[in-house]
């Protein structure tokens, strides 16, 4: 999403300053972009199969590469995706520069972006550079490369929303809200139990579905978030529940648990979670 962002935002700002200031091959260059910009918000997948070279490339800021293929196919996903709306989309410090056939384009992109899956989600800012390099074959300028980079997230905001978020799903959890809950975990979420016993998402999600025990209160102590990189974090606590058995007696447990919680589609989400009954002395 956020390679796409970078793309369509590059002319946005600028294209008007750059095209009195730029050649001809340089002007169809940043048209292009605006092109993209535009296909990509009217869902035109076709816009991108003319552009992209057949031998197409673009890495990530993991170095991850993807050819055109699977761009394209990521593009399409993207397009399809409810998951999240573009609020705003900013460029800046654009330019293109050509030399012979070959032709390149540098920027800043910025973008705010806000879940569609969650009514109280905030709005999450990216920033960023964006590389492109285009080649002139058979007369038309294709883009053959590109690269983008991503600025590191307000750390501080980002443990405040995991916190935040932790307290939410202890909530959940108390309620026994198995929709809310089903919302929140990734579709690829495992469960470790202090036995070892390890569930996916479908099996964790029965046991609020069919709960024969009822949770009075949930307190939540020690809550500490450690942020890794822009798109995951770790938060440990303490969580004690108090509440009443199938058997109709009470109990008042302790637990000390790790959620690894992971930003996908705009939102915060629960990858994993461990738990681990503290024994009373």
């Amino acid at each position: 999403m956020k390679k796409l962002i970078a793309i369509a935002t590059l002319t946005i700002l600028s294209s008007v300053l750059a095209f009195a200031q730029t050649s001809k091959d340089e002007q169809e260059i940043l048209k292009i972009h605006n092109g993209l910009d535009q296909a990509f918000l009217k869902k035109d997948i076709t816009a991108f199969e003319r552009v992209l070279a057949d031998d197409y490339v673009t890495s990530s800021p993991s170095g991850k590469m993807t050819n055109r293929a699977e761009a394209l196919e990521d593009i399409r996903k993207e397009m399809a995706s409810t998951s999240y709306k573009v609020l705003t989309a900013v460029s800046d410090n654009l330019k293109a520069k050509v030399s012979g056939n070959m032709g390149f384009v540098t920027g800043n992109w910025s973008s705010t972006t806000v879940s569609n899956d969650d009514a109280t989600a905030e709005p999450h800012k990216d920033t960023g550079r964006y590389t492109g390099v285009y080649e002139k074959r058979g007369g038309k300028w294709l883009l053959v490369a590109d690269h983008w980079s991503e600025a590191p997230h307000d750390r501080k905001l980002m443990e405040q929303q995991v916190l935040k978020m932790g307290k939410e799903y202890g909530e959940m959890i108390r309620r026994g809200d198995a929709a809310a809950i089903e919302r929140i975990l990734a579709d690829d979420y495992l469960y470790t139990d202090e036995k070892g016993k390890v569930k996916n998402k479908a099996e964790d999600l029965a046991t609020y579905k069919n709960r024969e025990y009822k949770i009075e209160s949930v307190e939540q102590s020690d809550q500490k978030v450690r942020v890794i990189g822009n798109n995951a974090a770790i938060e440990t606590a303490n969580f004690r529940v108090k509440g009443t058995g199938k058997d109709g007696k009470p109990f008042d447990d302790t637990y000390r648990y790790t959620t690894t919680w992971v930003w996908r589609g705009g939102r915060w989400q629960v990858a994993a979670d461990h738990t681990s009954m503290i024994k009373q002395p």
